[in-house]
């Protein structure tokens, strides 16, 4: 089943906040609205205060994703015989 996609102008978008504001769970609320309108991604080379150099997601996820193929549960059994 396919959902449409509504875009929302500014007001209407602040509005919807709004109104999720007083939603028993907030999902939604007027500080996610004003958050959302700023950029929260910089243009700037990662700081090396922190002591690591961060690692681009293509190059990691292979890594994820070679865990969920048939042969590599043999691993474990290996492991599990001490081989």
């Amino acid at each position: 089943m396919e959902r449409p996609i509504i875009p929302l102008n500014d007001p209407l978008s602040y509005l919807q906040a709004w109104m999720m504001e007083w939603l028993p769970v907030k999902l939604m609320t007027r500080d996610n609205y004003y958050s959302m309108k700023v950029d929260s991604v910089c243009a700037c080379p990662f700081p090396r205060v922190f002591g690591f150099e961060p690692t681009p997601l293509e190059a990691v996820v292979p890594l994820y994703l070679a865990e969920n193929i048939p042969r590599a549960r043999y691993r474990w059994f290996r492991f599990r015989a001490r081989r």
